[in-house]
């Protein structure tokens, strides 16, 4: 195997300009750890944030090489690890490096691919079909039948999440930036997708709830627009907070409104809460993304060396879905 690879490098938080084709040392596996020869990562928000210096709850060292959500084959193992992972395919979401053509990952979380997906969608279908799964039914306890609204619709959550209450026989409304986002973020479903820049989209999005609001209201977005959440709630709503890529946070709501309005505000955090591997929401999940029930809304692949570009066009509100970074590409088995 080589001693060297190709990587993305930030030699210290900044602009997506810091981000650099380098390159550097292949890493070797230590205790518990596996060398992943990496073929696809997504391109995660978070990923834009760590190369910022705005995260403080993931380990992070400088110089840094971003990459969170991955999926590539194991080449090498370090101590304490069953060999016989060498060679398998595997998905990695819980350290950075991805944007380098080897990347160390904890062995104990990899998760094995499952055969009916290919590399590109494995890097990207776990994080967003989970967090909108679990933000529907585990935070906001989704029923059939009732009625969604759904924050950042063409983005990877929001669309999924789309899909996902379809899937239960809910009335979906979807938000979302500018037309071509409302265009993309209708071919996944939604029963209404409204255009939050233009003024009247909450009386529009009301109109849509036949006036009586929403049952679900699922928030990864933030920004001024949050701030009509609790007017779009219908009583006994929940509304969902997931994120905040706008920027910012609505004001707390004060405990006399929730009362008076029969309404509830929550947040989820996946990590905590995400059901296991193997269980009944992991099979689910799968066989969604495997059959094509749920679409995976990848939107673009770059490769490496454009990495950088992405990071700018992602903060600049100007990429739907999920975009994917090509490193090793279609790597053979």
């Amino acid at each position: 195997m080589t001693s060297t690879m190709r990587a993305m490098v930030a030699d210290a938080p900044g602009a997506p300009s810091v981000l650099q084709l380098k390159t550097v040392a292949v890493p070797t596996p230590g205790d518990g750890q596996a060398l992943m020869r990496v073929a696809y990562v997504g391109m995660n928000p978070l990923d834009a944030m760590a190369r910022d210096g705005k995260i403080d709850f993931l380990p992070i060292t400088w110089p840094f090489i971003a990459g969170l959500e991955k999926a590539g084959i194991i080449t090498a193992v370090g101590t304490g690890v069953d060999a016989s992972l060498i060679g398998q395919r595997v998905i990695a979401r819980s350290e950075f490096g991805g944007y380098g053509e080897y990347a160390l990952v904890k062995a104990k979380l990899l998760l094995k691919l499952d055969p009916r997906i290919d590399l590109k969608t494995g890097c990207v279908y776990r994080g967003c079909s989970f967090t909108a799964w679990h933000g529907l039914y585990k935070a906001g306890h989704l029923q059939k039948g009732e009625t969604v609204l759904v924050h950042s619709a063409a983005g990877a959550i929001g669309i999924m999440a789309v899909q996902i209450a379809k899937d239960a026989g809910c009335t979906v409304v979807g938000l979302c930036g500018g037309p071509k986002k409302v265009a993309y973020a209708k071919s996944f479903g939604a029963d209404h997708v409204f255009d939050y820049l233009q003024p009247d989209w909450a009386d529009n999005a009301k109109a849509a709830a036949q006036g009586k609001g929403f049952d679900v209201i699922l928030d990864g977005n933030g920004g001024p627009n949050a701030e009509k959440n609790i007017g779009l709630a219908a009583p006994l709503g929940r509304v969902v907070y997931i994120g905040a890529t706008a920027g910012s946070y609505p004001a707390p709501v004060p405990i006399p409104t929730l009362i008076f309005k029969n309404i509830s505000v929550v947040g989820m955090n996946l990590a905590p809460i995400e059901d296991m591997p193997g269980s009944a929401t992991d099979h689910t999940i799968i066989d969604a993304a495997a059959t094509g029930r749920w679409k995976i809304p990848i939107s673009e692949v770059v490769d490496l060396e454009n990495a950088s570009d992405l990071h700018a066009r992602l903060e600049a509100r100007r990429v739907m879905g999920r975009a994917v970074i090509r490193v090793g590409g279609d790597l053979p088995v």
